[in-house]
């Protein structure tokens, strides 16, 4: 029996991504977020999320693609890491997939060490999608920040 990963696909421009759907909590639409001084350029600020404050985190920036023409338009994929929730904007939120082990690569070396969020390349028929680990998204540092910005 090949061992099955369930996750969830997303897009920013015209690459996808997808994150393994246990460190998935929901998708939210985009909402204003209020800026917090000082914080990292890709924190995109926080919002109010069920009674409690959000952390948004912008993946194009935190990726180097260009900022959103129209960020109304942008979903916020909510993922949890240990006990701490943080919102991911993306483009689109497309769908849950189910990925067969030899469907996955493992990631190409390129550029050194600084994508070492991508876990793994996932073919498939018509495309490529890169799989992200979320628990690397954000180095030590950023995750220090990311925490500075919920408390």
């Amino acid at each position: 029996m090949a061992i099955e990963l369930k996750a969830v696909s997303f897009r920013i421009e015209d690459e996808k991504f997808a994150i393994d759907i246990n460190h998935v909590d929901t998708v939210i639409e985009y909402q204003k977020t209020t800026k917090v001084p000082e914080s990292l350029d890709f924190i995109e600020g926080i919002v109010n999320f069920r009674n409690g404050v959000l952390p948004v985190v912008n993946l194009r920036i935190k990726f180097n693609y260009p900022q959103f023409e129209d960020k109304n338009k942008a979903k916020v994929l909510v993922v949890k890491i240990e006990d701490k929730k943080f919102g991911l904007m993306v483009d689109e939120v497309k769908e849950v997939i189910n990925i067969k082990q030899e469907q996955v690569e493992e990631p190409p070396t390129v550029g050194g060490a600084k994508a070492d969020y991508i876990s793994g390349i996932i073919k498939t028929d018509d495309s490529m999608i890169f799989l992200i680990d979320v628990e690397k998204i954000l180095s030590k540092e950023e995750k220090i920040e990311l925490e500075k910005v919920i408390k």
